[in-house]
């Protein structure tokens, strides 16, 4: 089972680096493809009919949309997500088209790199019209059709490559991102290196691996009121194409949801529907294998195969790459095998197969999900597994909770070592994309909670509740063994209780507390069990982080240097690159403290800051705790945060199943400054504080209200 260090290392393709950038192309070649790249996209065709939703705002500026079927409530969240980030939706259509490169550059042009190896437009001609239903279709066209109303509105704001915008882009988009949530682009990242050695890759560890994401749930046999409780805390970039944006919708025909969707999403995604409401965190089972293939001198361009030589499939592509104010074409020419995408690697030439390939359906699904009103009804949209990974939490009125360690793990067969490159000159090997493993799931366990935290499914809850290997051994294999610290630390909070009230809940959620079994924890007690003798530097770098007490609070002073210590840790090992020793990085850390501050004990709040327009203040937190914050380094030496706990939601449903509901978000609704829902969220966020929001009961055809 192959398990790559997984920060997304920076890919290498040949033609885009360095000097090789500047492609000895003919002139001809150039003059005919620049006018092919300014022909742009073709007309999208017109709405299906008028479209006439109602978008309401909140007093935090939060939309919610109501239209009289569920195509209209789409437009109109086109309409409603546009007016706050335009920008970003128009990002993840060029994304969908492969043509990011000719707006960002090179980093872009890895993007439609992808984009060409999943075959995606060939994918979704194909497939557009036979796999999604035609309700499904008529819902991210009517998106679609809102978009480019929009656009037509502001022309100012269109980007040349973003125009008419079709149901096509839509789904195109999603079925480009949702590979990498499992971690596609890393394996990616070691077969196109031509230097790389994909086949003796590192396996993962919680330290290498912690994207971070919390789900909670707590069934009504272990709350303290006798409630249902789940909370989404997913943690995502509080920028870009995969950072959160929260919505209500709302259909005459029934279709309700409040949540998170991310920019090109015609719907939320994750929240609740008034029922039933589930969370989402990320996990990274096993869905690629690489194959290393037969090659010799004597038969170039050709790879053994079931007893005969076979010509590797090749197509030309060409990324438009964006470089100062001209765009030029690159030409790459990608290779395949009967297994998949082909590369020359330092360990060979190798052919990469992973599951879901061409799949479409994934948004599809997430409809589905949110439109359930029941158990049943929602594992019947589970049953698509057109989602490839997530962990899923549920909850719903009736006080059931349920932990899905959703992937679609491919059938693998047996005697062969699927831990590195397998062999790639035989069709033995060669699994089935539809021959898929039961993946774990634990339902209405018998401890009353589950928690989430991206790390082994069979450490979710109770040591007496949880599952094991042995439950799932067909699946086993392909699943991370790894506890993080934050999975250490939701079981040594909640287990002990024997009743989780709601405050108490809330506490774990927000937690600051690195586990004594946490590699935080590990590198301080490194420096500390270091001989400082002679040494005045590390003698008082020493006695002050014997003060600690493993908390990221922000009038900790000795957070803000324990937070610098890992950071450079936790940087290198996810970049897959040496990190520095814990004592060096003491080092780094109070030099860095001293230039800022002009000491090494300044309170972490000092340090670790949110920012956004006129708003700056003080933050709590770190990358492995879970209230899980990461950051960049600000030009004043602070700790600017921008990745971790963002949107939030706490769906709480009484006996009677009344359901309450809070939400926040780091930031506001909108992404453009002169909002005044650009950072009016922030204040509450940085203490903690909630919006408060209320959904209409399921069975009352009505638009929903927004407090």
């Amino acid at each position: 089972m192959k398990r790559f260090l997984p920060l997304t290392r920076e890919l290498v393709y040949p033609g885009l680096k360095g000097g090789n950038t500047n492609m000895k192309l003919g002139y001809v070649a150039i003059a005919f493809l620049a006018f092919a790249a300014s022909c742009g996209p073709p007309p999208a065709p017109p709405p299906a009919r008028d479209f006439q939703p109602t978008i309401t705002r909140d007093t935090y500026g939060v939309p919610n949309v109501h239209g009289a079927d569920d195509p209209e409530v789409a437009y109109g969240m086109a309409l409603a997500h546009a007016e706050d980030n335009f920008a970003t939706i128009q990002i993840s259509v060029l994304m969908g088209r492969g043509r990011l490169g000719a707006h960002l550059g090179e980093e872009g042009a890895k993007s439609d790199f992808l984009w060409n190896l999943l075959d995606i437009k060939e994918s979704v001609d194909a497939r557009y019209e036979s796999d999604l239903s035609p309700e499904f279709r008529a819902i991210v066209e009517a998106y679609a059709a809102g978009l480019n109303a929009y656009a037509a509105e502001h022309p100012d704001e269109v980007l040349p490559d973003a125009r008419n915008i079709t149901g096509r882009d839509v789904v195109a988009g999603s079925a480009l991102t949702v590979p990498l949530f499992w971690g596609f682009e890393r394996t990616l990242g070691m077969v196109a290196n031509e230097n790389g050695h994909p086949c003796s890759a590192q396996t993962a560890s919680a330290e290498s691996i912690d994207w971070g994401s919390n789900a909670f749930a707590v069934a009504p046999t272990r709350s303290a009121d006798g409630h249902t409780r789940l909370i989404v805390n997913s943690h995502q970039p509080w920028a870009g194409p995969v950072a959160w944006y929260e919505a209500g919708i709302e259909s005459d025909t029934g279709w309700r949801m409040h949540g998170g969707l991310f920019p090109g999403s015609p719907f939320p995604v994750l929240g609740t529907n008034g029922a039933l409401g589930f969370a989402a965190t990320v996990n990274l089972p096993d869905l690629v294998d690489i194959y290393r293939l037969t090659t010799d001198n004597a038969h170039r361009g050709q790879y053994y195969f079931d007893g005969e030589w076979r010509r590797f499939r090749r197509r030309q592509i060409w990324l438009w790459v964006k470089m100062g104010p001209i765009t030029v074409p690159v030409p790459r020419t990608l290779r395949f095998t009967e297994h998949g995408p082909a590369f020359e690697t330092a360990d060979g030439w190798v052919a990469v197969r992973y599951a879901g390939a061409g799949e479409l359906r994934a948004l599809e699904q997430f409809y589905r999900m949110g439109r359930a009103q029941n158990y049943e009804q929602w594992r019947e949209a589970m049953a698509m597994r057109a989602i490839p990974s997530f962990n899923f939490m549920y909850a719903d009125n009736t006080g059931r909770i349920g932990y899905l360690y959703n992937a679609i793990i491919p059938r693998r067969a047996e005697g062969y070592d699927w831990s590195g490159c397998v062999p790639g000159d035989t069709s033995a090997n060669i699994w089935a994309m539809d021959d898929r493993v039961d993946a774990p799931e634990l339902i209405n366990p018998r401890s009353g909670w589950l928690a989430s935290t991206n790390g082994a499914p069979w450490y979710v809850t109770d040591q007496t509740a949880n599952i094991s290997p042995e439950d799932f051994p067909a699946a086993a294999p392909a699943i991370e063994t790894y506890v993080t610290n934050r999975g250490y630390r939701a079981v040594e909070i909640l287990s002990p209780l024997a009743r989780i009230s709601d405050e108490q809940l809330l506490d774990a959620k927000f937690d600051l507390t690195s586990s004594e079994r946490s590699a935080t924890v590990a590198a301080i007690n490194e420096i500390l069990a270091t001989d400082a003798s002679g040494d005045a530097e590390l003698t008082e770098i020493q006695n002050f982080l014997r003060t600690w007490d493993r908390r990221a609070a922000n009038d900790s002073p000795a957070a803000a240097l324990a937070g610098l210590i890992y950071q450079p840790i936790y940087n290198a090992q996810r970049a897959n690159t040496p990190p520095p020793t814990p004592v060096d990085a003491a080092r780094g850390a109070a030099q860095r403290l001293r230039a800022t501050f002009g000491r090494i004990d300044p309170p972490l709040g000092d340090l670790l800051r949110l920012r956004r327009g006129d708003v700056d203040l003080p933050l709590e937190g770190a990358p492995d705790v879970l209230r899980a914050i990461r950051w960049h380094d600000d030009q004043d030496g602070r700790a600017v945060a921008d990745f971790g706990d963002g949107f939030m939601m706490v769906m709480d449903w009484a006996p009677d199943q009344t359901l309450s509901t809070r939400v926040i978000i780091q930031w506001g609704a909108s992404d453009r400054p002169e909002s005044p829902h650009f950072n009016d969220q922030s204040e509450m966020f940085s203490r903690r504080e909630w919006r408060s929001i209320d959904l209409i009961a399921p069975d009352q055809n009505q638009p929903g209200q927004t407090r």
